[in-house]
């Protein structure tokens, strides 16, 4: 691996001479804080964390202090990143330095799909309304959340996929019950952009698309550094399909073509965007709603204050020349948030539980879902 492949993989270097050192013991708690992060890595080194330091993170006009570990040996981890399981250090920094009123958090992963890419969001102490619509399918996170010998506190079963496929030009399209390997339980990891199915599905899947002689090698391209390229085929081959998944309680969810097909890229991702996620620590359940493709993110500052309205960027002028709609529905957006923040309604007696699950900042109207405490079985 070159230096630029290690940059661009790890996403940067720090200097930790330029950090303040956190204690031993702070050293010591972030093993005990990410177990499954020591198993991964213990492949190639014994020590996970080899420095603990103290870190200022800054969001938008806030800021807070934080214990960051900083990784120097071994290749068993990709990049940089922030935990936002139960134990994590940034939501409980951020929840007693009251910028959150819940240890929660909403995702939209966004796509990068070479055909229809769009951006994604992150809202931490709670979610963004406008990026799912319906109902929200809830579940909660098991206290004993191993699968198969691997840390999933997100999990869900799948009873049912559906292949459709369309390989070669001109060709009808043919659908495929997945049959093997049904019902699955499955893991929402975040971090983790590749679908992983088990050996009978993946098969199958094989089986739909072609034989494995159709299967290209991704070390046929050598200027391409990937790490995981998932199933390659020659563009000459025409396939296009889609894969529809139902989740238990009747969630189902359909990913199209041009979030499965695309170009072999080095250092790409690709996920499952047509879910939004919504983590909840303080009851210990999260959430799964259906996308809303056509959504509009408004942008929430992390004060105690309500939002102003941002200024216009580049992107924002591009949104309101596609339509006068789509312009009118942002402005719109905004005027009715800063209604809610002129004419805030008295406050009313809440118990814990409420307060507990209430948005922050004038975002307090909006329920926060409760689970439906669906029967789900470890396999």
């Amino acid at each position: 691996m070159t230096a630029a492949q290690c940059r661009s993989r790890r996403g940067g270097f720090v200097d930790r001479k330029d950090m303040t050192a956190a204690s031993s013991t702070a050293l010591s708690s972030l093993s005990q804080l990410n177990p499954g992060w020591v198993e991964i890595t213990s492949n190639d080194t014994k020590t996970p964390f080899q420095y603990a330091v103290d870190t200022e993170l800054r969001i938008q006009d806030q800021s807070v202090t934080m214990v960051q570990g900083l990784i120097s040996q071994g290749q068993q981890h990709t990049m940089s990143h922030i935990g936002l399981a139960e134990s994590s250090t940034l939501l409980h920094s951020l929840k007693s330095d009251d910028l959150i009123r819940a240890r929660s958090w909403g995702l939209d992963a966004g796509s990068q799909s070479f055909t229809a890419p769009r951006n994604g969001s992150l809202v931490l102490g709670g979610y963004d309304a406008s990026s799912f619509e319906g109902g929200w399918f809830s579940y909660d996170i098991p206290k004993s959340n191993l699968v198969r010998e691997r840390s999933c506190p997100l999990q869900v079963q799948i009873t049912e996929i559906q292949l459709t496929a369309q390989i070669g030009r001109n060709k009808p399209s043919v659908e495929w019950p997945v049959a093997g390997g049904l019902p699955l339980i499955a893991c929402i990891e975040p971090y983790d952009n590749q679908f992983r199915f088990p050996t009978p599905i993946l098969n199958t899947v094989k089986r739909m698309l072609g034989k494995d002689n159709d299967l290209i090698d991704a070390s046929t391209y050598p200027d391409l550094y990937n790490v995981e390229p998932g199933l390659v085929y020659d563009a000459s081959s025409n396939i296009s399909f889609s894969m529809t998944v139902t989740i238990e309680d009747g969630l189902k969810v359909e990913i199209p073509s041009y979030e499965l097909v695309r170009p072999l890229r080095g250092l790409d991702a690709k996920g499952a965007p047509m879910v939004y996620l919504f983590v909840n620590h303080e009851n210990s359940t999260f959430s799964l709603a259906r996308q809303n493709q056509g959504q509009t993110f408004l942008d929430v500052k992390s004060s105690g204050k309500c939002p102003s309205a941002p200024a216009l960027t580049k992107s924002d002028k591009g949104l309101i020349a596609v339509g006068v709609v789509l312009g009118v529905l942002i402005i719109g957006l905004v005027c009715y948030v800063a209604y809610r923040c002129w004419k805030k309604p008295l406050a009313n007696v809440r118990d814990a539980e409420t307060k507990r699950n209430e948005r922050p900042d004038c975002f307090n109207d909006l329920e926060v879902p409760s689970p439906q405490r669906p029967s789900v079985e470890e396999g």
